[in-house]
């Protein structure tokens, strides 16, 4: 029995982007069937939700260690240009500095040296790419293709090696292909998609400009769509919730407070440090008498290869009747990072309801601009000076990141004393920035008006109808 739709959903913020949002009921609506594809093992994870969803649940068939090697550590090495991009820089001298992984080392030494080599010969990239679309191709991949028998399969993440092994499986059975990333990241941080999506639902102008600039992608096959679990800071915001969060919070719902969403210890090494040190001022009363905070964990500091579980009982220390501690709600199961549908709500009324965010260079900063809270980026290790490859200060310098600090609207604070200024600035007016900001929306997300899972929704029933050609 085929299927119109097949979402591949390799971790839990994939999940969060397709099955926490308004998408698969407007395709249902539109009378379409939908699927979804996890690892091996993962079905598990998901099976509440998707039967919620009417949604059916696939397991892709475990895949050989090559495609993991050659998506993971040789892409990048052939088809990008890695000095001049500071993300894939950045990681090629941490597996040098660290030295973690005979293959990891051997690969980075010899796979610079290649990338040099090829780096004048742009004509040599196809190559390269076709080459690395053989080593995905999987007779598993395409058996499980015929199985569902979809008529549009979605990648969320073409550079995971389960998406890339199902994108050459797709293009090699004559299934239409859609790319609907799951960050604003993945384009230019993450190195060439080994297989490019016949057609992108992007997020918003920027986006779309890359996709045009990376891929060759035309007009016609590329649609503005914004962005689906960004939905939910329209339509799930109250101040009832609101009060709620901080009540369950223990902090006091009638007084303000600060935001800070943390990242993984691989990107801030040192955050713990500074949340510390933030938490201590807002308990002195240093910002104000009624200031409160809140610190988010993200994610990954909780579970998954980057968490650093030590961090967890120093950010417990921290509650008090003027710190709160939000933890993500996480679900049991293979499926990494693959967090509850109630935290996206939660976390939208946060958000909305803080006087000031802070964070080291995540996807918090739009989370915040979309409901106009003003951000500060927190670009440096605390009261330590690392090497660049370490530093949180290198995060700012990441294609991504660069072009929304361009935009005006976000503060990058590289000391104590700037983290001070900023915040007594933006508490004395939230106002300050605000052009910035609506720029950043408008750049980063095109409308945020709360109805952006229904333009998905429409433009993959388009695909699936011939109307999107």
């Amino acid at each position: 029995m085929s299927v119109d739709v097949c979402y591949v959903i390799a971790q839990g913020f994939a999940a969060r982007t397709v099955l926490h949002t308004g998408a698969v009921p407007a395709l249902r609506e539109r009378g379409h069937t939908v699927s979804v594809l996890v690892p091996h093992g993962a079905g598990g994870s998901l099976a509440d939700t998707a039967a919620r969803l009417g949604v059916t649940v696939h397991e892709a068939p475990p895949l050989g260690g090559r495609h993991e090697y050659f998506s993971d550590l040789l892409r990048r090495y052939l088809t990008e240009d890695v000095r001049s991009n500071p993300a894939l820089w950045a990681r090629h001298v941490r597996i040098l500095a660290e030295g973690v992984g005979l293959r990891k080392v051997w690969t980075a030494r010899v796979g610079i040296v290649a990338n040099r080599l090829l780096r004048p010969w742009v004509t040599a990239r196809p190559l390269v790419r076709a080459l690395e679309a053989a080593a995905l191709r999987s007779p598993d991949a395409e058996t499980a293709l015929r199985r569902i028998d979809p008529r549009v399969l979605v990648s969320t993440y073409p550079v995971e090696p389960l998406e890339g092994c199902m994108l050459v499986a797709a293009r090699r059975l004559g299934i239409a292909t859609v790319g609907q990333l799951l960050s604003w990241d993945n384009i230019t941080s993450k190195g060439r998609f080994p297989v490019s999506p016949d057609r992108y639902l992007s997020w918003g102008p920027i986006m779309t400009e890359e996709v045009r600039e990376y891929y060759r992608v035309t007009g016609a096959r590329v649609r503005d769509c914004g962005v689906a679990h960004f939905d939910a800071h329209v339509r799930s915001v109250s101040p009832e919730r609101i009060a709620a969060n901080l009540t369950a919070l223990g902090l006091d719902p009638g007084k303000p407070y600060l935001l800070i969403g943390m990242s993984s210890p691989f990107f801030c090494p040192n955050e713990i440090d500074i949340v510390e040190w933030l938490a201590a001022r807002v308990a002195e009363g240093r910002f104000g008498p009624d200031i409160q905070l809140v610190v988010r964990p993200h994610p990954l500091n909780v579970t998954g290869y980057l968490a650093d579980k030590a961090w967890l009982p120093r950010l417990d220390r921290l509650k008090s009747a003027r710190v709160g501690i939000d933890y993500p709600t996480l679900k049991e199961g293979a499926l990494v990072w693959n967090m509850d549908e109630s935290d996206l709500p939660h976390l939208a009324n946060l958000l909305a309801g803080c006087a000031v965010s802070l964070n080291s260079g995540s996807t918090f900063t739009i989370d915040a601009v979309i409901h106009d809270k003003p951000v500060i980026m927190t670009a440096f290790d605390a009261d330590l000076e690392l090497p660049w490859w370490q530093s949180a200060r290198r995060v700012v310098d990441y294609t991504h990141l660069a072009k929304l600090l361009g935009l005006g609207g976000v503060r990058v604070a590289s000391s104590f004393a700037d983290l001070e200024r900023a915040l007594d600035s933006y508490l004395a007016d939230a106002h300050q920035d605000a052009e910035g900001r609506a720029r950043i929306r408008e750049r980063e997300c095109g409308p945020c008006d709360g109805r952006a899972a229904e333009r998905q929704a429409q433009a993959l029933s388009d695909v699936v109808t011939g109307a999107w050609r």
